[in-house]
C-alpha cells in the first residue's frame, strides 16, 4: 500500500472501507479497488462525492460545481457562501458509500458536515448527499441544504460580526472626536476607562440581494458601554473661538446648563495652557461677587432691591479706603443702581455691616463653598472665609482680599441665580456627582438678582451685550497682587445657557465683556 496516501481498511457496517483525510475532510466509501483510481467518467458515488467535499473545503467552488448536476447553480452559491463566510472553514465526514448495481441511477449517502466559525464555535448539521448518473456519469445532485439545511436556491451563508466598541459620545449622540475640549477630555478618558466588550457575530441566511431571511446563529455583543459628555459641541466651538480672539492675555470660559447643573462648554487659549485652571485656578473675582454680597445683604433683611444706599466716588470705612472705577459717584441711588453701575463703594459698605459669617453663609447658596466631586474633571469652586474684621469684610465685599474663585465656581453662581437653587455641576452623565444637596436661594432674593443683572446689561457695565438678546449678569475688574493689576471678569445668562469669562490681567472687565459677545455671537 502506498504510505503517501494514508490510507486504513476500516470495517463499516460490514462492508471495508477506507479513510481518507483530504484537505481537512474525512471521507469514508468503500474500497472500490482499482476502479477508484480511474477517471472521473468512471468513478464510483462516493468517490464523486469526495472530491466534491475536497473541493469545497479548499474553497474550488468552479471545481466542486462541475461535479454537481446544477454546475451554474452550485458555483454561483458555493461562491457566495464562500464569500460570505470569511474566516470560517468547512469540513464534511461522509459516511459508507452503498453498494449500487449495474442499472442504478441513483444513490444517497450520509454526510456529518461543519462550518466551524471564527473563535472555534462550531455549526453542525447531518444532510444526504443525493448522486444521480447523469450523462453516464455520477454527479452529486445539487441542494443548498449541501451546506446547510436552511437554505434555499439563490440564498446563502453569511457570516458577521457585531461590534462591542464602547464610545464617548456628547450630549447630541455623537462620538466624542480626539480633538474636542482637549482641556478636558483627557481626564474625562481617564474617568470613562475601558469601554469597548466583547464583539458578537452571527451567522444568517441572506437572499441575493444580501438581506437576512433568517438568523442561523448568533451571539450578542456583551459589555460595551457608551458614556455621554454632557458637553455640546456648538457651544464648545463658539467658547473657544471667544477665548482665542483674545491676544496676550489667558482667557478661559465655562458654560453651565442652569436647569441641569450640566457642563456645557470648557474653554481655554493657548496662553491659559494645557492646565485646566478654568476648573480650580484661583482668583479674585471682583465685583463679579456683588451677586453673593447682594444676596447676603438681601438675605438679612437690612435692604431690599429699592432700597437707597450711598454711592461716593471714594470712601474710608474703618481703615480702608475704597474708590470706584474712575471715582465715578452717583449719591445716593437704589440697591439695583449701584449694583448695575457697580459702585464699590455701596457694596463695601453694606459688606462692612453684615456679620462675619455672611458672606461665607451666602457664598454656600452658590457652590462656592461646596466640595464637588465631578467624574472626569478636578474642580474647586473657591474659597470664602468668614471676615472677623471689619477691614476684611470691607475687600470681601467686592470680590478681593481672601475671597478667591475659579472660572467655574462663578459659572455655578450666575447658573444659580437663573434656576433659583443650588446647582450639582455634572460632566458625565452616567456618573453622578458627588457634594452637597440643592438649597434653594431665599424667598425673593432669586427673582430680585435676576432684575439687578438685567440692569447691569441694559443701563450698567455691560451694555455692550445688549443686543444679544435677553442676556443678564455682572461685570468685574478685580485687583490683585500689589493693586497695579486687575482680572477681566463676566458672569451671566441667557436662557438656560449660564457662563463665566476670565481675561487673567486683563486690565478691566472690557475685555472680558467683549470676549462674552464674541461667545454669544458665535451661539
Amino acid at each position: 500500500m502506498n504510505r503517501k496516501s494514508k490510507r486504513r481498511v476500516l470495517a463499516v457496517g460490514g462492508v471495508a472501507a477506507v479513510a481518507v483525510i483530504v484537505a481537512g475532510v474525512l471521507v469514508l466509501w468503500p474500497d472500490d479497488g482499482p476502479e477508484a483510481e480511474k477517471g472521473p467518467e468512471r468513478a464510483k458515488p462516493g468517490v464523486v462525492a469526495q472530491q466534491f467535499f475536497t473541493a469545497v473545503t479548499s474553497g474550488q467552488a468552479a471545481q466542486a460545481a462541475a461535479l454537481t448536476d446544477a454546475a451554474e447553480a452550485a458555483g454561483a452559491a458555493l461562491a457566495r457562501t464562500r464569500q460570505g463566510m470569511p474566516g470560517a472553514s468547512f469540513a464534511a465526514r461522509l459516511g459508507p458509500s452503498p453498494q449500487v448495481g449495474e442499472d442504478a441511477t441513483s444513490t444517497a449517502l450520509d454526510a456529518d458536515v461543519t462550518w466551524t466559525l471564527p473563535g472555534g464555535v462550531p455549526l453542525v448539521h447531518v444532510t444526504k448527499v443525493e448522486l444521480r448518473l447523469v450523462d453516464d456519469r455520477w454527479r452529486v445532485h445539487w441542494s443548498p441544504a449541501l451546506l446547510h439545511p436552511r437554505l434555499a436556491e439563490g440564498q446563502a451563508l453569511a457570516y458577521a460580526t457585531t461590534p462591542a466598541d464602547g464610545a464617548l459620545v456628547d450630549r447630541t449622540g455623537r462620538p466624542v472626536p480626539p480633538d474636542f475640549a482637549p482641556v478636558v477630555m483627557g481626564s474625562v478618558r481617564q474617568a470613562a476607562g475601558a469601554l469597548n466588550g466583547t464583539p458578537g457575530w452571527r451567522v444568517a441566511v441572506v437572499d441575493q440581494a444580501g438581506s437576512v431571511v433568517t438568523v442561523v446563529r448568533e451571539q450578542e455583543a456583551q459589555g460595551a458601554k457608551s458614556l455621554t459628555v454632557t458637553l455640546d459641541p456648538r457651544i464648545q466651538a463658539a467658547a473657544q473661538a471667544a477665548v482665542d480672539q483674545v491676544a496676550g492675555r489667558a482667557a478661559m470660559l465655562v458654560a453651565v446648563q442652569p436647569s441641569t447643573g450640566e457642563v456645557l462648554a470648557v474653554a481655554q487659549n493657548a496662553t491659559a495652557g494645557d492646565d485646566p485652571l478654568a476648573l480650580y485656578g484661583h482668583y479674585e473675582p471682583g465685583s463679579t461677587f456683588k451677586v453673593v454680597t447682594a444676596t447676603a445683604a438681601l438675605t438679612s433683611g437690612v435692604v431690599t432691591a429699592d432700597t437707597p444706599v450711598p454711592c461716593p466716588g471714594k470712601a474710608t470705612i474703618g481703615t480702608r479706603q475704597i474708590t470706584n472705577d474712575d471715582s465715578f459717584e452717583l449719591g445716593t441711588v437704589p440697591l439695583h443702581r449701584a449694583f448695575a453701575a457697580s459702585c464699590n463703594t455701596s457694596f463695601s459698605r453694606l459688606a462692612a455691616d453684615l456679620p462675619p459669617a455672611a458672606l461665607p453663609d451666602a457664598a454656600g447658596y452658590f457652590g462656592l463653598t461646596s466640595d464637588f466631586t465631578v467624574a472626569g474633571i478636578t474642580t474647586n469652586t473657591g474659597k470664602v472665609p468668614p471676615a472677623d474684621s471689619v477691614a476684611a469684610r470691607v475687600e470681601a465685599g467686592i470680590g478681593q482680599g481672601q475671597v478667591q474663585a475659579s472660572p467655574f465656581g462663578m459659572a455655578l453662581v450666575a447658573a444659580t441665580v437663573a434656576n433659583g437653587r443650588t446647582l450639582v455641576p455634572r460632566l458625565i452623565r452616567e456618573f453622578p456627582t458627588q457634594g452637597d444637596a440643592p438649597a434653594a436661594l431665599p424667598g425673593g432674593v432669586a427673582g430680585a438678582l435676576r432684575s439687578m443683572m438685567g440692569e447691569v446689561v441694559t443701563g450698567g457695565t455691560a451694555r455692550e451685550l445688549a443686543g444679544y438678546g435677553g442676556v443678564r449678569g455682572k461685570t468685574g475688574t478685580a485687583q490683585f497682587g500689589d493693586g497695579s493689576q486687575s482680572h477681566g471678569w463676566f458672569i451671566g445668562y441667557r436662557g438656560d445657557l449660564a457662563f463665566s469669562v476670565l481675561v487673567v490681567n486683563g486690565g478691566s472687565s472690557e475685555v472680558a465683556v467683549a470676549a462674552t459677545g464674541a461667545f454669544l455671537g458665535g451661539l
